[in-house]
């Protein structure tokens, strides 16, 4: 017999426990144990649109096509953040769209009506938004502030529909505009803490390991990819995992250790 009894309800948490055997010749033997009761983490909110360009629509290496690159979605950042956020909010049905399109540019592609759009469908709880390599390839430093500028507007136009914005910084890059990465990841980590909207820092996760892109010196490949998702993931579960709470008691059954007689 235990105590509390098999089949008791255990509060979330901690409860220490007691189980007495006694055999037929009345001997007698304890044993003390912990049975300790959790709950799958949940998340405030689980609707995601990934908004950019194609390093978040999954483009990667190609080397039979003619440009040498293709979009592949299922090796996508976005697919990646998809699955980290399943197997952590069990509970929860989680939604992660993408929608990267390749070679846009946040200026001169005016993407904040593109991303006003898709907003206004009141699908998403959350953007994330990871986008201006396409920009900097002019690798005129002054269209830097221009494209924070149009991205303050897409950060504004989301919290303005309720939406909660988070953006992405960079990853580093070996291209003719990889001195510009630095200045553009500072002024938008500028803007965002301005506007007070999480960044995942994606260049500082890279840590200057240039493994994580392709042969073009430009996009992630699958490991680079999977990289930008845990940077993603952790900065969501940071904001947006409310801490523990008390919890209605679930019903155990004990079984207590084998002990020798």
């Amino acid at each position: 017999m235990c105590s509390p009894a098999s089949g008791s309800a255990f509060q979330i948490g901690a409860t220490p426990t007691e189980c007495i055997a006694t055999d037929q010749r009345l001997r007698i033997d304890t044993c003390l144990f912990t049975v300790t009761v959790t709950e799958p983490p949940k998340i405030s909110l689980t609707r995601f649109l990934a908004f950019g360009d194609s390093m978040t629509g999954g483009e990667v290496d190609a080397p039979n096509t003619v440009r040498g690159l293709a979009v592949r979605p299922e090796l996508s950042y976005p697919t990646d953040l998809r699955i980290e956020l399943m197997n952590r909010y069990t509970s929860q049905t989680i939604l992660v769209d993408n929608e990267g399109r390749s070679g846009k540019r946040v200026v001169a592609d005016a993407e904040s009506r593109r991303l006003s759009g898709l907003l206004a469908s009141g699908r998403y709880d959350v953007v994330l938004v990871m986008e201006g390599a396409n920009d900097i390839a002019s690798r005129d430093s002054r269209d830097i502030s221009r494209t924070i500028d149009a991205l303050r507007v897409m950060v504004r136009d989301a919290r303005s529909r309720g939406l909660r914005p988070f953006l992405g910084t960079l990853p580093p890059e070996t291209g003719l505009a990889r001195t510009l990465v630095a200045p553009f990841n500072a002024q938008l980590k500028g803007m965002a803490a301005s506007e007070n909207v999480p960044v995942a820092d994606v260049y500082e996760a890279f840590n200057g390991d240039f493994s994580l892109l392709g042969n073009d010196g430009l996009h992630p490949n699958m490991a680079g990819y999977q990289k930008i998702a845990e940077t993603f993931f952790n900065v969501i579960k940071q904001n947006l995992e409310p801490p523990p709470t008390s919890n209605p008691a679930r019903l155990l059954t004990l079984v207590p250790p084998a002990r020798r007689k």
